[in-house]
């Protein structure tokens, strides 16, 4: 992808969570292998990642109230989740630079750190980020993240999951108009919104958004929590998989209810998983 924006992708996808500690148990049964525990020291968070191929996403929960974590607070009061959205650049001041110049209002760019533990020492894994404005698009909060260390972040020791995934796939979410939705992702991603079944489909790297209408998204997640959530928001999260025959004992073996497409994707509902459907397709 080559976007006017500098942005190549999606980097990682955020999950905020109310207990951290449980949401690393729910994850590690669903065949997921979480990094150890993390501190974002200037944002007060802290986090596991679930590291895949290419990249990855997050659980993230508010270790003490502060400044830079006032939206994940204000998301907790009504539910778990998908949050956001941190999108891959090269150079994250550059990008700052023109997506000012096209139009966005992204808040100014900030350097932070989280430490790592590695054998036989104390590292950091340092980042710069910037977010677009709220209304940038609907359901999600878009961030620029641009990694210093990733070797830090990528190591060995954290690929490999039981369930197979290996990237991210798509996120879905309801909107009650999808096609001006889509055109803001598109407008984002640099990319030409799809007509698909009940909504559009937005490019986004080797990843894809998807924005459904509600009655499309009722007939595609019958029965689901997710649907009670106020409109826009995101409902699923998939992650492609290299072995749907071991993505499916996985589950089967921890006792994951899971339903099963035509196509033979695995669908986990968000009851398991923090208040977002897990898609491994």
């Amino acid at each position: 992808m080559n976007s006017p924006t500098g942005i190549t992708g999606i980097d990682h996808a955020v999950i905020v969570v109310a207990d951290l500690a449980k949401a690393e148990a729910n994850y590690t049964r669903l065949g997921f292998r979480p990094t150890p525990k993390g501190h974002h020291t200037k944002l007060d968070t802290v986090n596991h990642c679930i590291m895949l191929d290419r990249d990855y996403f997050e659980v993230l929960a508010v270790g003490k109230p502060g400044p830079y974590n006032e939206d994940q607070r204000v998301m907790l009061a009504e539910r778990e989740g998908l949050w956001a959205l941190a999108l891959q650049t090269d150079d994250a001041r550059a990008a700052h630079g023109r997506l000012k110049a096209a139009g966005f209002h992204p808040t100014e760019p900030v350097d932070f750190a989280r430490p790592v533990e590695l054998p036989g020492r104390m590292t950091e894994a340092r980042f710069t980020v910037f977010y677009f404005e709220v209304d940038a698009v609907p359901g999600l909060r878009l961030f620029l993240c641009q990694h210093y260390t990733r070797d830090v972040v990528w190591r060995p020791d954290y690929l490999g999951q039981a369930n197979a995934a290996k990237s991210l796939a798509h996120v879905t979410l309801v909107a009650d108009d999808p096609d001006a939705a889509a055109k803001s992702y598109g407008r984002v991603f640099g990319t030409t919104p799809v007509p698909i079944t009940g909504g559009f489909m937005v490019p986004a790297g080797q990843a894809e958004i998807r924005l459904l209408s509600a009655i499309q998204a009722a007939a595609e997640f019958a029965g689901d929590p997710v649907l009670a959530y106020k409109h826009p928001v995101p409902l699923a999260l998939g992650l492609a998989v290299s072995d749907r025959r071991a993505a499916k004992a996985a589950l089967s073996s921890r006792s994951v209810p899971f339903t099963e497409s035509a196509h033979g994707g695995l669908r986990v509902p968000s009851t398991q998983a923090n208040g977002v459907v897990i898609d491994l397709v």
